[in-house]
């Protein structure tokens, strides 16, 4: 059996607030969600993996047990199993599922999807899509050549898939429907110092605010989740100071609802 199961059996019929504390995790009351490293017990190793502690915050604040959360970009598995072990319902779907995780169904997003795969309107989504082009060589090797992840797209079809993800998740929600949107500020600053930073070269967590206003969600809430800076060296630190290169270790967790 493995560890998410076993423990969503162990800690079954305990309310969310007990299972924070059988699991040895802090339970943060503001909104800034600090987490270095993922738990092991929950998710496959998977590129751009992100810790249950943050999907578990999510759960605890904007649902209630029995709830449907929806994947739509599900990775290594970490959402559906802090689900299984929060008793919420969820669907989940990726393009590249991993065979052991037959939970995961098949899904292949693009920026023409027309079709919705879930079967009944989940109560909250739960969105955590490549960063545009970070970790692309990892998620490439993970994807089938016929299907490419978003990571591969250009700045301008990247954001026409959110537009129009953003749109469907709308038309396929009821009114007070939550969407919790993970993503980062991608800025081209690599070898290049801030003040000479182009705008036209980034995309921020402005640009999917706007996104979101324009297809019907209202944000309510922003959290902050950043990285660690723990992730690069001492020397590369030491160089984007002598070439004032403002690095980025932002990821912002965007609660939108539908309105």
């Amino acid at each position: 059996m493995d560890l998410a199961t076993a423990w969503a059996i162990k800690l079954t019929g305990l309310k969310d607030q007990e299972k924070f504390k059988a699991l040895g995790w802090g339970l943060r009351t503001w909104d800034q969600w600090y987490f270095n490293d993922c738990d092991d017990r929950f998710g496959t190793d998977w590129p751009g993996r992100i810790p249950a502690q943050l999907v578990a915050h999510t759960l605890f604040y904007f649902t209630d047990p029995g709830d449907l959360v929806m994947d739509p970009m599900a990775g290594g598995g970490v959402v559906p199993d802090v689900c299984l072990l929060f008793e919420r319902k969820c669907q989940a779907f990726d393009l590249a599922p991993i065979p052991d995780r037959p939970e995961i169904e098949p899904f292949y997003w693009t920026a023409d999807t027309t079709t919705w795969p879930c079967t009944r309107e989940p109560d909250l989504i739960f969105f955590d899509p490549p960063y545009f082009t970070k970790k692309k060589k990892a998620y490439q090797e993970k994807a089938d050549p016929e299907t490419p992840p978003i990571s591969s797209l250009s700045r301008h079809q990247y954001m026409q898939f959110f537009a129009r993800f953003f749109e469907l998740a709308h038309e396929n929600t009821r009114p007070g429907a939550i969407l919790a949107f993970l993503n980062a500020d991608w800025r081209d600053f690599e070898s290049t110092p801030a003040k000479k930073e182009s705008p036209d070269h980034a995309i921020t967590l402005f640009d999917f605010h706007r996104l979101l206003s324009e297809t019907g969600w209202k944000i309510t809430h922003r959290i902050e989740c950043p990285l660690s800076s723990e992730r690069l060296s001492g020397t590369l630190v030491q160089k984007m100071q002598d070439k004032r290169i403002l690095g980025t270790v932002s990821r912002t967790l965007l609660i939108a609802k539908h309105i």
